[in-house]
């Protein structure tokens, strides 16, 4: 087992091609790209993660938030992807419309900075995020999404 060293990293190329090849054949949605635009299209490969924070808010009239959407950008080296890590509206704001708006501003972010795809996670018993999220573009797909959390000791190592 070795780690690539800078230098290196193209050398995955020809491999990621093969990858979005084999996996947009699931996507039928989304456009199904030859190998020659699959690999005029993917970036330069490097060994450096870019990435940004932004928290989008809706204040009250009396200047107190009555919720919030932080979105994560993030280029891990193949395009940039977007995030909506949290999104939390108080609850006597709930209902008005503010955790639409939120979210509506969040894929205007989304297509201003060129995302090319985009994550929401939440649990299947919160029917209402779940509407939510799907009124403003997000939908279920086939993927399993499998999670790992360090055990007692190993965080931090």
């Amino acid at each position: 087992m070795i780690e690539l060293g800078p230098a290196e990293l193209e050398e995955i190329k020809p491999l990621l091609v093969d990858l979005h090849l084999d996996e947009q054949l699931f996507y039928p949605e989304h456009p199904q790209l030859t190998r020659r635009q699959l690999e005029a299209s993917l970036p330069a490969v490097k060994n450096e993660f870019v990435g940004e924070n932004l928290v989008l808010a809706v204040r009250d009239p009396q200047s107190k938030l009555a919720g919030f959407c932080w979105l994560v950008l993030f280029d891990p080296g193949t395009g940039l992807e977007g995030e909506v890590a949290e999104v939390y509206v108080a609850e006597p704001h709930r209902g008005g419309g503010v955790g639409e708006a939120l979210l509506e501003r969040a894929m205007q972010v989304f297509v201003e900075r060129g995302v090319t795809l985009a994550y929401v996670w939440t649990r299947a018993e919160n029917q209402g995020a779940t509407h939510l999220y799907e009124k403003v573009g997000f939908g279920a797909n086939s993927q399993v999404v499998l999670t790992w959390y360090p055990r007692a000791g190993q965080a931090g190592r």
